[in-house]
């Protein structure tokens, strides 16, 4: 039976947008960002979710509503950020896998040597493929269509979060099989096993560095740069434009500036 502490986690991870991105600071994702805030963190550092989550999880926990930390996109009609895709430049993927091993929900698909593509309808946005890809091959782009209502929106996210799980129990599973333990089914998982599970894959995992809000938000920073710098590049190449070759050199200056800082 679980107890009044879980029963709160599984709560407040119901409402957290499933991006399993990290920009709260909890590198492994949306779970142990919950067991945070039902000890007691701050609930306002959802990024993706915006101030509609900020909002929705101070009502639960009846505390003082608080400004949900800000997105580097712009806010859409919902109140939350825009949302993004990434999406890979095909014709420079050196088929690494690199991408594939870092998606927390299994959007991407491809094997080694192999040209990768990512399943945009799955995509969460999460920027987690930009900083394993050695050939900076990814892009992010804004996601047109049509804001889910909420009902769609909790669809997303129980499909995500099984997502989610059935990658964390598929490498738990991988490991089970090297040391003969018993295997744990994606239907039996409870929050507890998972969240052991995603404790194992840090322990087991020393040489990553944890994220820190800051550092993610630059990433996302730099790739929005990059994109807008490819794009306006094309549009040059076709016609020349002075207001637009002015936005590209303070483009790729504030890029150099990132990069040196």
């Amino acid at each position: 039976m679980s107890s009044p502490l879980q029963s709160l986690v599984v709560q407040i991870d119901q409402l957290l947008p499933q991006t399993q991105c990290g920009l709260c600071g909890h590198a492994a994702g949306c779970l142990p960002y919950a067991q945070s805030i039902a000890e007691g963190e701050s609930a306002n550092k959802c990024v993706p979710g915006g101030q509609p989550v900020a909002d929705a999880l101070a009502q639960l926990l009846n505390r003082e509503n608080l400004t949900a930390e800000p997105s580097v996109w712009d806010i859409a009609t919902d109140g939350r950020p825009q949302r993004i895709k990434a999406v890979i430049r095909e014709d420079e993927c050196i088929g690494c896998t690199k991408c594939i091993a870092a998606c927390p929900v299994d959007a991407i698909i491809g094997s080694g040597k192999m040209m990768h593509s990512i399943l945009t309808d799955l995509c969460t946005g999460c920027e987690l493929c930009l900083a394993p890809c050695p050939v900076d091959c990814i892009d992010l782009v804004a996601d047109t269509s049509p804001l889910p209502s909420e009902a769609e929106r909790i669809v997303q996210q129980n499909d995500l979060r099984e997502r989610y799980k059935a990658h964390l129990l598929r490498e738990q599973t991988r490991r089970n099989l090297r040391t003969h333990a018993s295997p744990i089914t994606q239907a039996s998982a409870s929050t507890e096993q998972l969240q052991a599970i995603i404790g194992e894959n840090i322990a087991l995992a020393p040489q990553t560095k944890p994220v820190h809000k800051q550092d993610a938000q630059t990433t996302i920073e730099l790739a929005k740069i990059r994109t807008q710098i490819k794009k306006l590049q094309k549009q040059l190449s076709l016609r020349n434009d002075q207001n637009k070759t002015q936005q590209l050199d303070d483009l790729e200056r504030r890029l150099a500036e990132l990069m040196d800082a």
